[in-house]
């Protein structure tokens, strides 16, 4: 980390991010099962050290709503409330529901055994 105080301020920020594409790179390999460490944790202290805040939504979120899903669909569902809600509202679990069903629409069977 040394190198990167004695260097020119572009040549720092080629650097940190070229360390935070290395920890990307390791964290994919570790897969969603594993987190090494408290990925929100870590998150939520990098957003905040730049002034940012962004809530957390995960599979497990878009499961409990929608049992039926495979962890694929599901971060699907993730991916594309990510780029479609709506800012002035946010995303609530009637968001993530409402995408889940636009993208995997449930038969009349599966909504009349959904509590």
């Amino acid at each position: 980390m040394t190198e990167i105080a004695n260097t020119s301020s572009a040549e720092r920020a080629k650097q940190i991010r070229d360390h935070a594409e290395t920890l990307f790179d390791l964290l994919r390999d570790h897969g969603p099962d594993s987190e090494p460490f408290d990925i929100n944790s870590f998150v939520h202290r990098l957003l905040t050290k730049f002034g940012k805040v962004a809530p957390i939504w995960c599979i497990e979120d878009v499961q409990g709503i929608r049992p039926d899903l495979s962890d694929e669909q599901a971060s699907e569902v993730l991916e594309e409330v990510g780029r479609k809600h709506d800012a002035e509202y946010g995303i609530t679990w009637t968001t993530l529901e409402c995408m889940a069903d636009i993208l995997f629409p449930e038969t009349t069977e599966q909504k009349e055994t959904r509590p």
